[in-house]
């Protein structure tokens, strides 16, 4: 199972990943000390837990990918790959792709962050992700939930990590702590974001020569500024030759070197950072 893609597996086999990844949870936490103290940092002080450390140690993860770039192998090369952390080896990643050790600083980041949001909420668990659309971009993902909410924590950093590996704007300090501000306030069952696991923020269903993008209803008649915007930055990535939109909350995106789950899980995750709250 060490290059099975979480879509893919079997729910005991999902099960093993979860348990896969929660043992993983400690080891990234030491490793991400060790790199904190490696160039400088004091641990202690960098991870104390509270909610705001988010912010600094963000910016400071967010630096060292920039400067690490991209990896000079392709995916299916990348000799580091079998030691990579387990989501990383069963999620959807694309070249150019950041090298180990920004996974691992991605995986030590997810790893203090589910320690600070399960401390602000309490009540949720880690889970197999799922959902009554089959199709729900977190299906099979090991995930802290509640009643409320589900979210695979490496989501939104390995997002931001692309983005400063390939020299484009990362998310900020002040992001990922309003980031980390609203999950924990969706766990809890409060704020806007506490209903989306009724529904996913995207829907894609693969056509002949391009893929049928559906967008919850919602967002197009609340934010209307935000489509546009993602439609440009959509058609700014490698890959993507052109993007219809042929209904208010209907997109028809040509990308012929892409698959289905890179265009719903990036539209998924351009979103749940630009979205207005």
């Amino acid at each position: 199972m060490a290059m099975m893609r979480y879509e893919s597996m079997t729910g005991p086999q999902a099960a093993d990943a979860l348990d896969a990844y929660l043992a993983e949870r400690d080891p990234a936490l030491r490793r991400l000390r060790a790199e904190l103290a490696g160039h400088g940092q004091d641990p202690d002080e960098m991870l104390d837990g509270s909610v705001y450390s988010v912010s600094p140690l963000w910016v400071w993860t967010t630096s060292r990918i920039a400067e690490l770039g991209v990896d000079r192998h392709s995916l299916a090369e990348d000799p580091t790959r079998p030691s990579w952390p387990s989501w990383a080896r069963h999620a959807k990643l694309v070249d150019p792709h950041p090298p180990a050790t920004s996974l691992a600083l991605v995986d030590g980041f997810a790893a203090y962050l589910g320690q600070v949001v399960a401390a602000g909420a309490p009540a949720a668990t880690w889970q197999v992700g799922e959902h009554l659309i089959a199709d729900h971009p977190l299906f099979n993902y090991p995930v802290l939930a509640s009643d409320h909410h589900q979210l695979f924590l490496p989501a939104i950093p390995l997002y931001s990590a692309y983005q400063s590996a390939h020299g484009r704007d990362p998310m900020s300090g002040t992001e990922m702590l309003t980031h980390t501000r609203r999950t924990i306030d969706a766990l809890n069952g409060q704020g806007p974001e506490a209903a989306s696991i009724e529904e996913p923020l995207v829907t894609v269903v693969a056509e002949v020569d391009c893929f049928d993008v559906g967008l919850r209803e919602d967002i197009p008649a609340r934010h209307p500024e935000v489509v546009p915007l993602l439609i440009d930055e959509l058609c700014d990535r490698d890959g993507v030759e052109s993007v219809h939109r042929y209904g208010p909350a209907a997109l028809v995106v040509d990308a012929p070197d892409w698959d289905e789950m890179r265009v719903r899980l990036w539209c998924t995750l351009w979103l749940q950072r630009h979205l207005p709250r």
